[in-house]
């Protein structure tokens, strides 16, 4: 994981290119680093095109689809589930690499260009752990999910994330449905999600990390003899002891302290409030879901 964000990191500060960071390469080195297995159901070609495709229709829709910032944020979301359904996996990491571009209203294609090479290098490398038994065999299962529960989820997370968003634009707190956090609630919405067991701990962990990238980034810059990339090596640090504390390898946390290093300098300082609210209000709204449909089938059982 410190490879990869550092590397990703200092290319970006030596070139002048701040659209090579690209956030969520911390969630896919958490989710392929960190953990004996890999967290997701998918195989690591379609992991790498998942990305790349979604990369590119996020610039795509910047450019050329004529719409408010809102209406090309909920597209983009939209199209990302899309994608994600059709491509049979649990890879939610590709929502992010859609929304990104939009949310931040990214026209350049040095974007697109660093997120599949990031990804590449990602999945190169979990694969040569895999080789030298480091890291467990991936086996890829298609998952299978009835097209009623597609529906239903699918509309219920578009229709609360595009009013979320709505607000959250309007008002200029745009951060509270940050790409990471839209994939933490696609997550979370999960028939066989493991971390909305532990709503407080996804609310903290998430909340922490972004607190990590801000606190990094404002001290560092306060010393301009000291590198970006020494923020982003401690803001590193700390994302890992907090995953042990926590005992939750959850990925979005991971690329909300990434996050912190890509976004205006005058936003920093009220980055982490902005996420912890959002992760709240998704947390909540996903136990929702998922309190729903517990009773729809448990009224179906009885039927």
């Amino acid at each position: 994981m410190f490879f990869v964000v550092l590397a990703m990191v200092s290319l970006a500060e030596l070139t002048g290119e701040k659209e090579i960071i690209f956030p969520e390469v911390a969630a896919l080195s958490a989710g392929c680093f960190l953990t004996p297995a890999l967290v997701w159901k998918t195989s690591y070609l379609r992991m790498f095109l998942c990305i790349s495709i979604c990369a590119l229709l996020g610039v795509l829709i910047v450019i050329f689809v004529p719409l408010p910032l809102w209406g090309q944020f909920v597209l983009g979301f939209t199209v990302g589930q899309a994608v994600l359904y059709f491509s049979r996996t649990s890879f939610a990491p590709m929502i992010s690499a859609i929304a990104l571009p939009v949310l931040i209203q990214t026209r350049s294609f040095v974007y697109v260009v660093a997120a599949i090479g990031l990804t590449l290098l990602v999945v190169i490398l979990r694969f040569l752990l895999e080789k030298i038994h480091f890291r467990e065999e991936n086996h890829f299962d298609p998952v299978n999910i009835e097209p009623k529960e597609v529906v239903r989820v699918n509309a219920f997370r578009i229709i609360f994330v595009a009013f979320l968003s709505f607000f959250c634009i309007r008002f200029d707190m745009k951060f509270c449905v940050a790409p990471p956090l839209l994939v933490a609630f696609t997550e979370l919405t999960n028939r066989n999600s493991g971390a909305v067991k532990r709503p407080f701990s996804v609310v903290a962990l998430v909340s922490l990390c972004a607190v990590c990238g801000s606190v990094s980034r404002i001290l560092f810059s306060s010393f301009p003899c000291f590198p970006l990339t020494i923020a982003a090596f401690v803001a590193c640090i700390c994302v890992q002891i907090l995953v042990k504390v926590f005992k939750m390898p959850f990925p979005p946390a991971a690329a909300m302290s990434v996050l912190a290093f890509l976004i205006p300098e005058t936003a920093v300082k009220f980055y982490p409030l902005q996420v912890a609210a959002g992760i709240t209000l998704l947390t909540i709204f996903a136990l929702g879901w998922k309190r729903a449909r517990v009773w729809s089938t448990a009224e179906g059982v009885l039927e």
